[in-house]
Order: C-alpha cells, then structure tokens, then sequence
C-alpha cells in the first residue's frame, strides 16, 4: 500500500471546496497525489448505473476521455459500471481522476477494480476515503460518500440511471451544493435510463457530448481568473479581449473598439504588469 495521508479539517492540504459544503468529513485519508486534491483545475463528477448498458459504458468512457484530455480532472467512486469506466476513460485520455471510497484502503470494493485502484495512483491521480484501513463497504456508507463525489467537483454527469438510483441522490446533493448539474439522455424503453430522462424533464442540462460542459466550465475559470487580477479601469477593454489562446492585435482593437496605437500602448503597459504575455506574430495571451 502507498504512503496514506490522513487529513483533518484544519490541514493545509485537505480540500478547501469540501470545507463549503454541509456535513463536510471531519477527517480523510488519501492516497496517491494529495495536491490533486486543491489543485487549481476543473473537476467534473461522472456517476451512474452500477448495472450499466453497453451505452452507458462506451459513453462514460467518451465523456471521461474528452473531458479529461482537456484537462478536467474526472471524479468517480470506483464503483462497479459507469464509476469505473469513467475512472477508465480518465486515464486513457492522460488526464488526472479523484476516486472517493466507501470503504478503507484495504478493503477495496468491488475487488474487481483493485487493479484500477494502482492504476489511478500509477496515473498520478489520488484515491480518498473517510473511513480507516480496514473498514469494508457497507451499502449505507454509499450513499454518504455522494456528497464527497459532487462536493469535490465544480460539476457532476449523470450517465444512466434507474428510476431509483444512488446516482439520483448524487443530482439531488449536487444541486443543494449549487454545482452545475447535466445528464446523457437515454433510449426511453431503458430502465436504466428512467433516471435521467426524468432529471432532463426536470430542467436538468441535457448533453450529447462534452462541449456544453467543457465551454461553461472554461468560460467559468476565464472569468474567474480575470476577476483575481488587479486590472486598472483604463485596461480593461484591452485586458477582456484577451483570452488563454493567442489573439492577434488586430481582433484585439476590434474587440476593445480601439485604434491600434491606444491598444499597442495599453498591451505594454499589461506587459509591464506581467498580466500578459506577447507571442510571435504580433500576437498575445493571458499570462497564467
């Protein structure tokens, strides 16, 4: 077994998202690479059926693999079915995924998926649980660890789910967390696929692929970012053109409703304030 972190509330390394949220675990242990865990990255929940289709497997997959080739880090419960192939479509697409356990370390469950657990470490990714080493899964303690699974993730999909399903108390959580919410629709003779025809009834995002998720998430982090720079009030037109892809001068001026020379001037001045970078071809970006 790896090195096990344990991780109180007051720790510098525990979450800092699951502080916000109610009934937050008092103590965690962990596994893997712990710095996942407050790293500065999008995270995104994909949860559902246990008993999953053929569907359901190669969409989790798909989601997972996209997602995760953009850089979100994938969240799951290392559960039988869609847990895992979202686990496995994370690590296919060379990207990062947080398992979180319903039981201790040493009593891996399902037992099947004891390989993926040291994949996911192997991946750089990072495995956490509430309870002790040697504490086994217990139904109760599933549904308990829902609130872990969407507290985590700034979003949670929902891939599958019957009409009474541990993925629907996982939309239910995600929702009082205010975290944003989406589901794959399902062929409408398939019982497990009652669960999120309902959800998308109900308001719930519909997605048929990973653009919706990755554009509000992107957009969300874009935005977040440009508020936390000191941004003087005289910039700010030439500072929003910007994005974390290169702009060229010209699109600049459009966008900010400048002459070339003002927006010359004001893209030295962010320069100067390292809030910019220059690239070649008279082009620019945001600095990270």
């Amino acid at each position: 077994m790896e090195n096990i972190y344990e991780l109180n509330v007051e720790d510098k390394l525990y979450p800092n998202i699951l502080r916000k949220i109610k009934e937050k675990p008092k103590k965690l242990y962990a596994v893997g690479n712990i710095e996942l865990l407050n790293e500065k990255i999008k995270k995104v929940a994909i949860v559902g059926s246990r008993k999953c289709t053929t569907y359901g497997q190669e969409q989790a997959i798909k989601f997972a693999k996209e997602l995760s080739k953009e850089g979100i880090c994938v969240v799951s419960g290392l559960a039988e079915g869609i847990d895992t192939f979202a686990h496995i479509g994370a690590v296919e697409g060379v990207g990062k995924t947080i398992a979180v356990l319903g039981n201790g370390f040493n009593k891996i469950f399902p037992k099947d998926n004891e390989w993926l657990f040291y994949k996911i470490i192997a991946n750089n990714g990072c495995i956490i649980t509430e309870y002790e080493e040697n504490v086994e899964a217990e139904s109760k303690y599933f549904p308990k660890r829902n609130r872990i699974v969407s507290g985590l993730s700034n979003a949670v999909l929902i891939i599958e789910a019957k009409e009474k399903s541990g993925s629907l108390i996982t939309a239910r959580i995600a929702q009082e967390q205010n975290k944003k919410l989406y589901a794959i629709p399902s062929n409408i003779d398939s019982k497990n696929g009652v669960g999120t025809n309902k959800l998308i009834l109900n308001g719930v995002n519909m997605v048929i692929d990973s653009s919706k998720i990755l554009n509000e998430l992107l957009e969300e982090q874009h935005t977040n970012n440009k508020e936390k720079k000191q941004v003087k009030e005289e910039y700010k037109s030439v500072y929003n053109a910007l994005s974390n892809n290169p702009v060229h001068v010209n699109q600049i001026a459009k966008s900010a409703n400048m002459n070339i020379s003002e927006v010359n001037t004001i893209l030295t001045m962010l320069e100067l304030e390292e809030l910019i970078e220059q690239l070649p071809g008279n082009e620019y970006k945001l600095k990270e």
